[in-house]
């Protein structure tokens, strides 16, 4: 194993962080690339911006050992077609950059993530399955895997894992729904207000969900570099779930009732209660005095409105020999504010 070398693009997100535990924990050699000066780990930390191919190329010393690509960086942008523009050169420049180096590349594994079947949209077919039609272009996604496939040819085999809505520790990611949670019902407790569900009856009551820890995530991308797994794969904890069922466990963790679902702006309120959480992070010696750090509202306000189901099918993972979708996810949910607490990023 002391040969094998990843090479983990975006690694201060949740996504990355949950790779590079697992490397980390496997024995791997690891480095990480990001814009930021310093790496979330112990290992070689390469800062360079994935747009500017002369970052790049000023990096070959620190590439040329690389034999494994995991690739988590993203950049948003309203505009699909400008996104998905964007995000092609990134990845497309830093797999050139590691082929000028003279890197040993073998496998490339992305993150796709449900947007690929169209989740960004509110609705698409369900229960997913990876060779699911594309909806209309563009999409970030398809350029990544037709990318991918193009260098088939070179001789680079490629993993693209798909999970959904990931559950982990990072700061200032604009996708952290479990850390979202956290702050939402601590700032309910700190209101003396009912944790009620952010969203529709709908969404409450009937659509089913799923989500995925970071800890499967990352048993799966080592999964994917370890055994040679080609293809595309939905990830998730193995369960479904309606909110119903599991707020309530939440709620009851904070000390609070459940109150009835109530649609409101996350964003909107978590915004205009900065100064609440500022005084309770103050007063309580958390971590982070600013909401944003912790979690932005906007995600949960696509997310707890969702009203259709919104769920994966696993079983192509499964059949291929990958033993880790075997969570309940509101144990994962609990676990991971037990986790925020531990860290001291709620009381």
């Amino acid at each position: 194993m002391s040969a094998q070398h990843v090479l983990i693009a975006g690694a201060q997100g949740v996504v990355g962080l949950a790779a590079l535990d697992a490397f980390q924990n496997a024995g791997w050699t690891i480095s990480t690339l990001s814009r930021a000066p310093k790496g979330p780990g112990s290992g070689t930390h390469i800062s360079a911006d994935l747009l500017d191919t002369e970052s790049l190329t000023s990096q070959g010393n620190a590439l040329k050992g690389v034999t494994h690509l995991f690739y988590a960086a993203l950049k948003p942008n309203p505009d699909p077609g400008i996104e998905a523009d964007e995000n092609a050169a990134m990845l497309e420049n830093l797999v050139s950059a590691l082929r000028k180096s003279g890197a040993s590349l073998q496998r490339l594994i992305f993150i796709q993530g449900g947007k690929v079947y169209g989740a960004h949209l509110g609705v698409y077919k369900t229960p997913a399955r990876e060779d699911d039609s594309r909806h209309f272009p563009p999409n970030l996604y398809f350029r990544h895997e037709d990318f991918a496939r193009s260098q088939e040819r070179e001789g680079l085999k490629w993993t693209a894992l798909r999970p959904d809505i990931v559950i982990g520790h990072s700061l200032g990611s604009s996708m952290n729904l479990g850390n979202l949670i956290g702050l939402y019902g601590a700032l309910c407790r700190e209101t003396k207000t009912a944790m009620q569900f952010p969203g529709p009856e709908a969404a409450y009551r009937n659509a089913l969900v799923n989500i995925v820890s970071t800890e499967v995530l990352g048993e799966a991308a080592l999964w994917a570099a370890e055994k040679d797994v080609d293809g595309a794969f939905n990830i998730t904890n193995g369960d479904v779930f309606r909110w119903c069922y599991v707020w309530p466990r939440l709620a009851e963790w904070f000390g609070l009732d459940v109150g009835e679902p109530q649609p409101i702006s996350l964003a909107q309120r978590v915004h205009a209660l900065k100064p609440v959480w500022a005084q309770l992070a103050t007063r309580e010696g958390l971590a982070e005095t600013d909401t944003d750090r912790l979690a932005l509202g906007g995600f949960g306000d696509f997310i707890f409105h969702v009203e259709k189901d919104a769920i994966f099918d696993v079983t192509k993972a499964r059949q291929a020999g990958f033993p880790g979708m075997m969570r309940r996810s509101d144990d994962v949910l609990l676990a991971h504010l037990n986790r925020m607490r531990e860290r001291k990023l709620i009381p």
